[in-house]
């Protein structure tokens, strides 16, 4: 019989050194992120800590996918981007309060390391 592994990520947060804690677990848990270190700290803003960031792995069509689904639960309207590792960063989106949105690329080495502002 063949197994297939899918793995779950939740972003827990970052430590400033750009380090990030990880959780195998189906509960969501806030994003927060430091700037990339070749950019200044007033030209990148990262997404309020209400806003929630869940990953994990699927199989569709036999082939692994990444997905992340960024969920605003702020009391106000924001603009963010997913910065993905691995792979290209996503486009900006806007998040009503309750919204989320998800994103997915193929493989399972792709994760989102950051919400940035936009």
């Amino acid at each position: 019989m063949k197994s297939h592994f899918i793995r779950t990520v939740v972003i827990a947060g970052f430590a400033a050194g750009g380090l990030f804690a990880s959780v195998a677990t189906a509960t969501a848990a806030p994003v927060s992120a430091v700037a990339a270190p070749t950019a200044s700290p007033a030209s990148v803003s990262s997404a309020p800590t209400c806003v929630y960031l869940y990953q994990t792995d699927y199989i569709r069509d036999g082939k692994y996918r990444s997905l992340a689904n960024a969920k605003n639960n702020c009391t106000y309207p924001i603009r963010t981007r997913m910065i993905w590792v691995g792979t290209t960063d996503g486009g900006c989106f806007s998040l009503n309060p309750g919204q989320d949105h998800g994103e997915s690329k193929p493989g399972t080495a792709p994760y989102v390391s950051e919400l940035r502002d936009c």
